[in-house]
């Protein structure tokens, strides 16, 4: 029988939020300023500190020691990077060990058999060979059929929803314990259209559906959710991974935990600035976001319990993925932690049809970050009183400013443009003493910091492209070879550049949604339409 939901009526719905107090919401006025004033008074810090009588003694000094705070953030993110390497090849080795003990797999898979798992994604306008890709690796899961159920929240506005709707459960309902597939209405008071509200919509159905199914049986089994784009391709032991690392946890930590795998991005073929935001963001998955405890991106996972506590997703904020954890957080009032699954992911990354295309679906999806954590900062200033603790408070958005504010914005723009704007301000201003460090060892100590940058930046390209185990990826030939390396050393030497463009890119963000308010935070989904995932990527 088809798990199937139309619209419902918009009055009678309920998305979880007040759309009365959304709507009487300052939407100029809004804490993301704070954030941009921060930022652009850190990035214009060189210049009044240059011309300033005195004080210009101490630049050369205190630039030094600023970009050397950011060096130190790098080799602490490089490290943790590292470890979280090592882990997931060690992982990987030990899983083709037990692989020749098939026993012992089924003995363990019989210890979790009270665990059902429930996936989410939506679909608008992404093709349907896209969405294929996402549910075929999830088919590979261990008791597909029996132990995993599939929501997929389409809209209203999706082109063809009833074929496409027709065509997933004749190709897939057999293959899944449930298949339920909802229509998201438009025109919900409160909500901005995206994934944010199509999720929130398609969780609450999908999940009430379950429970009055009386052959499922919802109430005999505990639950774990995981949210991912249509673009995601899981690794076959994903969801028994998962199992395992819940089990592991007491009562209390299961459900304050959200467990976030290491995402790659991959295409069959890809511009170098995609490409090189790609390698980064894994990077930062594994040496920043996890460690740091910031927020789970893409696809993530948790308990029912804990996604029903903190109200699903917020249907009015467009990165529901960034806002997660500090959600989850202020209205669970207990500290959530995000726990590494030590195993690789597919996403797909930004696609067009040309190169000019390319470059405006890029630049796009760093504007709808930048514009998502913005608002984020706005959520959690407005409702920091609902904190756990004010040190938590304190420390989360400290970590959070660092990461977008500082590492994905300011640093790049500070540390390439901030030593050469001061030694031409010291070409033409008076003559006058230096603290400690002369012109001529400004200089060399900032060629060092660029040579030390550049150690890093190779250390992420043979991390993330030659040494993380990714699923399938003996089917494909785009790291490897004569012509793999050489293009990866040559994405290596334009990775600096391609950084300043996305931190300039963000730095327009922040002052777009400055200046526009509440009205730029829409999510334009970046196309998927000429998006071709790694062939057999999920194979095993």
């Amino acid at each position: 029988m088809h798990s199937s939901l139309p619209s419902s009526s918009v009055d009678s719905l309920d998305n979880g939020i007040s759309a009365t107090k959304l709507e009487a919401a300052n939407r100029y006025v809004r804490w993301n300023l704070l954030f941009l004033f921060i930022i652009f008074t850190f990035l214009l810090f060189p210049v009044w500190l240059s011309l300033v009588p005195y004080v210009n003694q101490a630049t050369n000094v205190v630039i030094i020691i600023t970009i050397g705070l950011f060096q130190l953030i790098w080799l602490i993110a490089t490290i943790c990077a590292v470890r979280r390497t090592l882990a997931i090849n060690s992982r990987n080795k030990l899983k083709i060990t037990k692989a020749q003990d098939v026993e012992s797999a089924d003995a363990t898979a019989n210890n979790h058999s009270t665990i059902r798992h429930v996936v989410a994604m939506t679909l608008y306008k992404e093709p349907m060979s896209v969405l294929q890709t996402t549910l075929d690796s999830l088919v590979r899961q261990k008791d597909a059929t029996s132990r995993l159920s599939v929501i997929i929240g389409m809209e209203c506005r999706t082109p063809d929803k009833e074929a496409k709707r027709d065509e997933l459960y004749a190709k897939y309902e057999s293959k899944f314990l449930r298949l339920i597939i909802t229509f998201h209405p438009s025109g919900i008071p409160g909500e901005i259209s995206g994934k944010c509200s199509n999720m929130n919509y398609a969780c609450r159905q999908g999940l009430e559906i379950l429970r009055q199914d009386d052959d499922y049986n919802y109430e005999k089994y505990e639950h774990i959710f995981t949210n991912c784009d249509c673009d995601a391709v899981f690794d076959p032991e994903y969801m028994l991974e998962l199992e395992i690392e819940y089990s592991k946890l007491d009562f209390a930590d299961r459900h304050s935990s959200i467990w976030q795998s290491i995402i790659i991005y991959k295409r069959d073929s890809m511009p170098f600035f995609v490409d090189i935001t790609g390698i980064l963001r894994t990077f930062f998955f594994m040496g920043v976001l996890i460690p740091w405890n910031i927020n789970p991106m893409s696809h993530y996972s948790l308990s029912v319990k804990l996604l029903e506590e903190g109200a699903f997703t917020h249907p009015a904020y467009q990165m529901e993925d960034i806002i997660a954890l500090i959600r989850y957080t202020i209205l669970t009032r207990r500290e959530i932690r995000i726990r590494p699954l030590n195993l690789i992911s597919i996403n797909g990354p930004t696609s067009g049809a040309s190169y000019a295309d390319e470059i405006r679906e890029w630049a796009l999806q760093v504007r709808r970050w930048t514009i998502g954590a913005g608002e984020v900062f706005h959520y959690f200033i407005v409702k920091t009183y609902r904190m756990p603790s004010l040190y938590l408070s304190f420390s989360w958005a400290t970590r959070f400013f660092i990461y977008y504010g500082l590492v994905l914005c300011a640093s790049a723009i500070f540390s390439v443009f901030s030593p050469i704007f001061v030694q031409l301000i010291n070409m033409v201003a008076a003559e006058h003493k230096r603290l400690f460090i002369s012109d001529s060892l400004f200089q060399t100590i900032c060629f060092i910091f660029l040579g030390t940058q550049y150690a890093f930046l190779l250390i992420v390209t043979v991390l993330v492209r030659w040494c993380l185990p990714v699923p399938g990826d003996g089917n494909n030939n785009y790291n490897k070879g004569l012509r793999g390396i050489t293009r990866g050393l040559l994405h290596w030497t334009l990775m600096l550049p391609t950084i300043l463009a996305y931190s300039f890119v963000e730095l327009y963000s922040f002052f777009e949604l400055a200046f526009r308010g509440k009205d730029v935070c829409k999510h334009n989904a970046a196309s998927k339409n000429n998006l071709v995932l790694v062939k057999d990527a999920g194979g095993s």
